[in-house]
């Protein structure tokens, strides 16, 4: 498996430099929330969305074993949280270059299909789209796996009050991975349909409006 996580998070850094001659030198880097280049910079700065994908699943393959080591010289309770922290770790070192990945390809048709467009202030709203449709597959995801995990430091609905003990811990998770499935699907739906102005800030509207509903069901 650990094979697995290192060859999947090479891809988009493999596809990234096989592609990159075909570039022009400068290239569009930055879009804002209408979806038009408003920055320009070099073509290899698209070589650093896939160093920080190899950087993640590298610090969370060091930490899935430094918890794994914990699990096994551990007190019963400290090795309970460190499985769980392992295996979300493990879902984490996957889920990142998966969703990212898909992302940077994403980024690369975009930006080459800008630096080579005749007017390079042509609208492209695709990798706003694509960004939050990414999110909002994550949330669904996250949401699944939440009322599963225990309690743990590292993954959850982790306040106070829902870390108080394991009841409230299933009750707030459970209720989050409701949340978090109907925010993920709210996003594709709205990444797909609305227009993408609206798009961030609906996005945001969701997120906000959950946590709040989350804090106070965790209080009670």
């Amino acid at each position: 498996m650990k094979k697995l996580k290192l060859l999947i998070a090479l891809v988009p850094l493999v596809i990234t430099a096989a592609v990159l001659p075909l570039f022009p030198e400068r290239v569009p880097m930055h879009y804002n929330i209408e979806g038009n280049v408003d920055r320009m910079g070099s073509r290899y700065e698209l070589l650093l969305m896939p160093l920080i994908i190899l950087l993640v699943v590298a610090v969370s393959s060091f930490a899935t074993k430094h918890y794994a080591k914990r699990a096994e010289c551990a007190d019963e309770s400290e090795a309970k949280t460190a499985k769980a922290n392992t295996k979300v770790l493990g879902i984490t070192s996957l889920a990142v270059p998966v969703v990212f990945g898909a992302l940077q390809c994403g980024i690369l048709y975009m930006t080459y299909r800008n630096a080579t467009a005749q007017n390079i202030e042509v609208k492209s709203d695709l990798i706003v789209r694509l960004t939050f449709i990414l999110i909002g597959l994550m949330c669904v995801v996250m949401g699944n796996f939440m009322p599963k995990a225990p309690r743990n430091n590292l993954f959850g609905f982790r306040v106070t009050w829902s870390m108080y003990n394991d009841n409230t811990w299933k009750k707030c998770n459970r209720m989050g991975g409701i949340f978090f499935v109907m925010i993920g699907l709210l996003m594709i739906v709205t990444s797909a349909l609305v227009p993408v102005t609206l798009v961030a800030i609906l996005s945001l509207v969701y997120l906000f409006g959950a946590t709040i509903i989350l804090l106070i069901y965790s209080y009670k």
